[in-house]
């Protein structure tokens, strides 16, 4: 059951004396949020919404690849643990949001809030060059800002800056520009007579428009790791 609208309120905008930056709202940026919980983190997440690439780079067919009892916090437990073993991905988001509501969490996160950069501000030494624990110094905090992280929020492209002693990176491994192999001059997509598209460009269409897609096609999958199955799937699917 969603929580009420009011427990899910989030943060619209950043305090003077913030302490402590989280870039990105999916299953990692929301555990660190958890554990930094007393230093009132702000989790910058572009998007309008938690999950990650649960959320914005799925197929219809996308599941969960690990067994649900596997894939859990260890303090929060899907409230489902009998359901189907590998969970569809709006059942992940669903879980997300779930922790999110256990522990309090919406309060941090600031929706709509790209980061375009991150400075170091810390002084001497080498820019981003940490010998000791954290910040430097040995100690997590230092009390004094050493990091300077650029936003831009909705339409606009004015950048605010803010500063922080603490920037937890939780942007993930898969990110949100397509990254398509080079060809040699005349040897590329230029000269395919048909649709070139990357798989997150694919995701971003309704169900419909992925059946329209593929009906009545050839397709070629390039690579064969989870997306690859997942669209291969798919294409099977809308040509039976």
């Amino acid at each position: 059951m969603a929580a009420p609208q009011q427990a899910r309120r989030t943060r619209t905008a950043v305090a003077p004396l913030s302490r402590v930056a989280i870039i990105g709202g999916g299953i990692s940026g929301l555990a660190a949020a958890k554990q930094l919980a007393e230093h009132d983190p702000v989790v910058f997440e572009a998007t309008q919404s938690v999950g990650g690439v649960w959320r914005h780079c799925v197929y219809r067919s996308t599941r969960l690849q690990t067994p649900r009892r596997s894939f859990q916090f260890s303090d929060y437990a899907w409230r489902d643990a009998g359901g189907p073993v590998l969970p569809t991905h709006a059942e992940v988001v669903e879980y997300l949001e779930g922790y999110a509501d256990r522990f309090g969490l919406w309060r941090y996160v600031m929706l709509g809030a790209k980061v375009v950069g991150v400075n170091y501000v810390g002084g001497s030494g080498a820019a981003g060059c940490i010998d000791e624990l954290w910040s430097g110094g040995g100690r997590p905090l230092r009390g004094t800002p050493m990091w300077e992280v650029g936003i831009t929020t909705g339409d606009s492209d004015t950048v605010q800056w803010h500063k922080f002693e603490f920037v937890v990176m939780c942007t993930g491994k898969y990110g949100d520009v397509p990254r398509m192999p080079e060809f040699p001059a005349g040897m590329g997509p230029e000269v395919f007579r048909g649709k070139v598209m990357h798989s997150l460009d694919y995701c971003k269409l309704s169900e419909q428009e992925t059946v329209e897609l593929m009906r009545g096609k050839k397709v070629i999958v390039v690579g064969y790791r989870k997306s690859a199955i997942d669209l291969a799937l798919e294409c099977a699917e809308a040509n039976q």
